[in-house]
């Protein structure tokens, strides 16, 4: 099990955000965020590009891809290809299936099969599937969860297919929030994530939510205190 951090864990910019990861010490990756993609954003990302590449060594890096998906995306992945190990795209929406098919193809045919289709909803996953059936996959718990789905259950029956996982907890109708020791659907699943080699992100969008979710895993006894590469 391969833990990875969001590149949101305190406001500011990609740089700032994966220099705190790298200094987390049992952090093995983190996920940059680019689905909110705009001029500004776009801006940033080009300047603080250079020092990005750097983290590289430290942290496997990869990319999640805006919302909606774009042809003109493909100069994000262009810049990050040669550090990213994968790429995180939200299914289509429902009038732009095959345009997104079409972009995800291309992207595919440029830049390997590193793209992972990210579990959103049932109805948003089932149209991507119908799109481009066989996809290598994202789960989210979160999502899963206020779905009513068991995230055990649904991981184990897509296992084949899971690359990354997107750790986190859904109460009272909000997800994103920091796991917590007793929740039975996480001791349910853990022991899966345990014996893979999937690439684990903490997803709550802040260095106190990371932190403590990866303290419910320790205070589980799911973990061990070091999260050295290849795996507990």
């Amino acid at each position: 099990m391969n833990l990875a951090v969001p590149s949101w864990l305190v406001p500011g910019g990609w740089r700032d955000n994966l220099a705190i990861a790298a200094g987390l010490g049992w952090a093995h990756g983190a996920e940059l965020l680019c689905f909110s993609y705009d001029a500004q954003a776009r801006a940033l990302f080009s300047e603080e590009l250079p020092e990005l590449r750097k983290f590289a060594p430290r942290l496997a890096l990869s990319v999640h891809l805006p919302d909606p998906l774009a042809a003109a995306d493909e100069e994000l992945v262009a810049a990050t290809a040669a550090f990213s190990c994968a790429y995180v795209i939200h299914p289509p929406r429902p009038d732009e299936g095959s345009s997104w098919a079409a972009t995800v193809a291309d992207l595919r045919a440029r830049y390997g099969d590193r793209f992972l289709l990210e579990y959103t909803g049932a109805r948003a996953f089932a149209l991507g599937e119908s799109f481009l059936p066989g996809l290598p996959l994202c789960a989210d718990t979160g999502r899963l969860l206020l779905d009513g789905e068991d995230p055990a259950s649904w991981i184990a029956s897509h296992s084949s297919r899971i690359q990354e996982i997107h750790l986190h907890a859904a109460r009272g109708g909000r997800d994103h929030l920091a796991l917590e020791e007793a929740e039975s659907w996480l001791r349910r699943l853990v022991p899966s994530l345990l014996e893979s080699r999937w690439r684990i992100v903490l997803e709550t969008f802040s260095l106190e939510g990371v932190c403590a979710s990866r303290a419910a895993l320790l205070a589980a006894g799911l973990m061990p205190a070091r999260n050295d590469e290849g795996g507990a």
